[in-house]
């Protein structure tokens, strides 16, 4: 076992070490992350709708795949798999047939994911970054603006809104992505050598 571990889990210098080592999957991140988010956020009907049939279908998928292992004997508890797995097939049935009403209920979702996520942030729970903290209350003051408008405006921003403030948070996540790899990628320096220095 790593003695630099400690029972509460890896240290500044392992987390550092880590993200050094995932700094290239960290750019690829953040380059989505940014893209994705200027799209939505130029486009903001067309990526709701793309985000409510999405889910949709995903939804039907999870569902389907859930009824199949229940009755192929792959789940612990089958009767409460096949019910969850009807459950969530009935709903991805329903937002691709009712994709207006869908999007209602995820302009709810989405701002109250984007307090919570917020208020995480923000407060520092359950983990402060240690290489990046500025730009996470940053960004969970952000959050905590983009939840607060969904439900200000509700319900008269379920077309626009869910895909305007999803491509926001997307842009945010990857601005904290970029800060992240500046933080890992800048050199560390070491202590002076007290030997040679005497």
């Amino acid at each position: 076992m790593d003695p630099s571990h400690t029972a509460a889990g890896p240290g500044p210098d392992q987390i550092l070490e880590m993200l050094r080592r995932g700094r290239g999957v960290l750019r690829a991140e953040a380059i989505l992350c940014t893209i994705g988010g200027m799209a939505a956020v130029i486009f903001p009907v067309f990526a709701s709708q793309g985000i409510e049939l999405l889910l949709g279908v995903l939804c039907v998928v999870i569902g389907v795949l859930g009824i199949l292992r229940s009755l192929a004997g792959g789940a612990e508890h089958r009767a409460t798999t096949f019910g969850s797995a009807v459950l969530i097939g009935v709903l991805g049935a329903l937002l691709l047939i009712w994709p207006f009403e869908g999007l209602e209920a995820i302009t709810l979702v989405l701002a109250i994911g984007s307090l919570a996520r917020g208020i995480a942030d923000l407060t520092g729970f359950p983990h402060r970054s240690v290489v990046a903290p500025g730009m996470q209350v940053f960004s969970g003051l952000a959050g905590i603006a983009v939840g607060g408008l969904l439900l200000w405006w509700y319900p008269g921003d379920v077309t626009w809104a869910p895909g305007l403030l999803f491509g926001i948070q997307l842009i945010f996540v990857g601005m904290t992505l970029w800060a992240l790899c500046a933080a890992v990628g800048s050199p560390v320096a070491s202590p002076p050598d007290l030997d040679t220095a005497a």
